[in-house]
């Protein structure tokens, strides 16, 4: 694995010369100057780069500024997106007529004395898509490019399956799966350090609300490779900013004279579950006043420097303009000692560099106001930036999302509903007339009584040439809305077929007379249209699972013992051994989980024509196995199997051995016999 852009650190020239002296004398010239098959690799040793300044950087306060404003269109698309998806469909602004005043159309429709009606058939959509994503289990797979290192990419596998453990990654990846869905564009957060919640170290995820997040938007890489610049803006408490930002009194006095000392004492979040604080953020401004700005912004920085290569043991890094001093000492003292051994100057391999610009990743936590809280190169071993981005679909510069696709359909869904609803309300509905003449024999209230009472009767006097049809009728405005529900049916059907999920895909009985071939293919179909969707998302995870395995393969310096769910792997592979991880160069792959339903059920079904055939035995076929009660089974098994080996040890006690003891304590022999024969139902003979 490359250090990034970290300049390895050279040679120390006294260790070198100590080192090489023992090494001539004992192989004579044969020795590491003349070590040609050695390939360059970059030294992935790194140093503390943090740097604690109280310095200030306005112009890249402003940069990053300058981004998260350019976003402004994009993030007012997302919210727009996120409104209609959850079920606000009448919030957008509009003018009102009467007032000039801008309301709501959910307002206007109110006050207009009607009832702002929706379907959401957005949701049912997004949760379909979630669902399928939580169906299709994927596994990560962590290989090796030296084929003999095999155990090693399987050990760095259950580490990184340990770490996703650990981070609830599906739920991580459902929620930024609708986000993607909404906003077009997403990033998750990898750092190392101590979780408050899980109360331990370790290596975790964070989704980032793109509402918070800011970046160079003159990308056209959907991979994020031209991603420059990126950051996110956070809202902390103050002793939050305290635990992170200060290593002293002084530190803290000097926060305290930022943010001041004595605004954090209440917390107010009105309406902070409704996502009012994301929709109206500001760049400067926390979302609650009791909170504390701070921003994070990772910049590709660059420095002219000298670009070294050592071809004695292949490493190679950059160096300042003002230490290549260093680096001719270092090539003169080898030259030095080489000659007294004897080595043709031709033979001895040195330090070799030439001019070049360094690009590094230099990050920087601000205050609104400027001041530096943190900064420093990228501590990490890959030389990056801890954030992984995502957009889809991006083209030609520009970010769309999923649901933009069929909002005009939703609004066109809802007006049809609300519009029938009004002429409902305002049509005749079982309206009846009748000819007040010709009910002589009988009263206004009378007529109405016995026309709704069962088997009423009414009397009336037809004048002449006058029908009974005439004189009463009954107006009904149902046929004002047919062709408005023929509207909206053909509204329904075509905003499925916008999204591409049809009653196939969310599992729905086909009706009656649809073939089951067509109905599957049906299926397929839809499943084709989001395929897109699902594998620029598969992009994103393989990336994100990549960063997470080189900060595990970063931090995890000390030996441990991994116990995961699961047969997919050796006892051996379980020992996380650092020294061996650490240095492996490792590949990662995101195939189909073995978990699902259908493959433990194939995986069973194998097993038992197996063990019929007696091919295996009953343990092999519990360890390997899922169902549900082969773990007990298991252990009942193993545990039979140990009594009955401590059993056998006790009877096989040497005899000699078994003499000595029972001439020191006669009855010990005995005792010893019935606890090793006593069964669980009659209780083990406990010493007296």
């Amino acid at each position: 694995m490359a250090a990034g852009n970290q300049p390895a650190a050279l040679p120390n020239i006294s260790t070198f010369i100590i080192s090489n002296r023992v090494v001539l004398q004992k192989y004579g010239i044969m020795n590491k100057f003349l070590n040609r098959k050695v390939k360059p690799a970059r030294d992935y040793r790194t140093k503390d780069t943090v740097k604690r300044t109280r310095g200030t950087a306005y112009d890249e306060l402003e940069e990053f500024s300058s981004y998260w404003s350019s976003l402004y269109t994009a993030r007012s698309k997302m919210e727009r997106s996120l409104m209609y998806a959850k079920g606000d469909q009448w919030g957008d602004y509009i003018t009102d007529p009467d007032s000039g005043e801008s309301i709501t159309e959910g307002e206007l429709i109110k006050k207009q004395g009607k009832v702002p009606l929706k379907n959401n058939m957005i949701a049912p959509i997004t949760k379909n898509i979630e669902g399928q994503f939580r169906r299709n289990v994927t596994k990560t797979i962590c290989s090796v490019r030296d084929r003999d290192e095999a155990k090693i990419g399987e050990m760095m596998s259950i580490a990184l399956e340990y770490s996703q453990s650990l981070n609830e990654i599906t739920e991580l990846d459902a929620s930024i799966l609708t986000m993607l869905e909404c906003g077009g564009f997403i990033a998750q957060r990898i750092e190392f350090g101590y979780n408050e919640y899980k109360h331990m170290n370790d290596a975790w995820v964070y989704n980032v609300d793109p509402s918070r997040l800011f970046f160079n938007t003159n990308i056209e890489d959907n991979r994020g490779w031209d991603i420059t610049c990126i950051g996110e803006i956070f809202d902390m408490d103050f002793e939050t900013v305290v635990a992170a930002f200060s290593k002293s009194r002084s530190d803290r006095e000097w926060l305290e004279s930022i943010y001041g000392k004595n605004r954090f004492q209440r917390r107010s979040f009105v309406d902070g579950v409704q996502g009012y604080n994301q929709k109206y953020a500001d760049f400067y401004t926390p979302s609650d006043v009791d909170l504390c700005r701070v921003i994070l912004g990772w910049k590709l920085e660059s420095r002219d420097a000298y670009f070294y290569q050592d071809m004695l043991d292949g490493s190679w890094g950059f160096v300042g303009l003002n230490e290549v001093d260093k680096i001719e000492q270092i090539n003169r003292q080898r030259i030095q000692e080489a000659s007294l051994a004897g080595v043709a100057e031709e033979d001895i391999l040195l330090i070799e560099y030439e001019f070049k610009v360094e690009r590094y990743w230099y990050y920087r936590y601000l205050t609104p106001w400027g001041d530096v809280l943190q900064e420093g190169r990228s501590p990490y071993w890959h030389g990056q930036h801890n954030y992984v981005f995502h957009a889809y679909p991006l083209i030609h510069g520009q970010v769309f999302n999923f649901i933009e696709d069929f909002i005009d359909q939703q609004r066109s869904i809802n007006r049809t509903m609300t519009l029938i609803d009004f002429i409902r309300s305002s049509s005749a509905k079982g309206l009846v007339v009748i000819d007040e003449d010709a009910f002589n024999s009988m009263s206004r209230e009378e007529i109405i009584d016995e026309y709704v009472r069962y088997n009423g009767v009414l009397f009336c006097r037809l004048k002449a040439g006058k029908d009974i049809r005439s004189v009463i009728t009954q107006l009904n405005g149902a046929g004002a809305v047919q062709g408005d529900y023929e509207l909206l049916s053909l509204q329904l059907k075509l905003i499925n077929d916008i999204a591409g999920v049809n009653s196939a895909m969310q599992g729905k009985e086909p009706s009656s007379g649809t073939a089951a071939s067509l109905y599957a293919q049906q299926t397929e179909n839809a499943s084709m249209n989001l395929k897109g969707l699902f594998d620029s998302f598969k992009s994103f995870r393989k990336r994100r699972d990549l960063k997470l395995m080189q900060t595990i393969q970063q931090y995890y310096n000390s030996p441990r013992y991994i116990e995961l769910a699961g047969k997919d792997y050796s006892e051996e592979s379980k020992y996380y051994n650092p020294e061996k991880v650490q240095g492996a160069q490792l590949d990662i792959e995101l195939t189909e989980g073995t978990n699902t339903p259908t493959f433990q059920m194939l995986e069973n079904e194998f097993l038992m024509k197996l063990f019929e055939m007696q091919a295996i035995n009953v343990k092999t076929l519990l360890e390997n196995s899922s169902l549900p009660f082969a773990s007990k089974i298991l252990e009942s098994i193993k545990r039979a199997e140990q009594e009955m080996a401590e059993n056998q040890s006790m009877t096989q006690m040497d005899p000699a051995l078994m003499q000595q003891i029972s001439s020191h304590n006669p009855g010990l022999i005995e005792k010893m016999m019935n606890d090793a024969n006593a069964s669980p139902q009659d209780g083990i003979v406990q010493a007296s």
